[in-house]
């Protein structure tokens, strides 16, 4: 994303069900606005339509104010900080064609800083930029990775314990999946098959490490279909 000053690197949010934020090869030029938190009196004396916004990032779906304007898309301004639920209400489950894209907080407070000296009246207070942007959609093969420590009874052996933790990262804004949560758990899967390769239980520890987890829980649940269902308790 350029302008007459500056520089600024963008990043895509999730994706509007199949619709992602990729915008037209070669980008667009836009009038860039500030809607603050997306109430609609924040926007008031604005020409909206066309634009693009800059807004807050923890104002819920506030976003879809400007887009029943006619806002062309949306630019959120990384927070101090944030919770789980405001990621999730920036994104629909139907292909909505407003892109949504997020910069640093230092390149919005500049971006903001620019607006409020474009002009004296709210309806001036504009910055022209250009904006790039493209996520595509990919095959990618995902992985379940197991490992197993025998059980010392002969007895018990036969009965399986499966300990398991999933390792990829998820974030509102893929590009910059932070992965903490996801390494937590691998870390503490590692850690165990540590301990047991040097304690083996009575019984079998399988160790599982499953991919695709914020795709539908798809590597635990083939897993399950490979194996779990034709064992006891499935059968009975």
């Amino acid at each position: 994303m350029g302008g007459d000053d500056r520089t600024i690197a963008v990043h895509g949010l999730w994706p509007n069900l199949v619709r992602t934020s990729t915008l037209p090869d070669g980008g667009i030029d836009a009038r860039l606005i500030d809607a603050g938190s997306g109430e609609f009196a924040a926007m008031d004396g604005q020409d909206v339509e066309g634009a693009y916004v800059l807004m807050d990032f923890n104002t819920g779906d506030n976003w879809l104010n400007p887009a029943y304007l006619g806002a062309a898309g949306v630019i959120f301004i990384e927070p101090d900080e944030t919770v789980y639920l405001e990621g999730e209400r920036k994104f629909l489950t139907m292909p909505l064609d407003v892109p949504r894209l997020w910069v640093s907080k230092e390149d919005g407070e500049w971006l903001r800083s620019r607006m409020s000296q474009a002009g004296n009246s709210p309806g001036e207070r504009y910055v022209q930029t250009h904006i790039e942007y493209r996520m595509d959609w990919e095959r990618r093969d995902a992985w379940n990775i197991v490992g197993q420590i025998p059980g010392y009874d002969p007895l018990l052996k036969a009965d399986v314990i499966v300990l398991e933790a999933y390792y990829d990262a998820m974030s509102v804004v893929p590009g910059l999946a932070p992965g903490a949560e996801q390494a937590a758990g691998v870390t503490a899967l590692l850690e165990l098959a540590a301990y047991f390769r040097e304690h083996p239980a009575p019984r079998t520890i399988v160790l599982l490490a499953t991919s695709a987890h914020h795709l539908g829980l798809r590597g635990v649940d083939d897993f399950v279909q490979r194996y779990l269902r034709k064992e006891d308790p499935f059968i009975d």
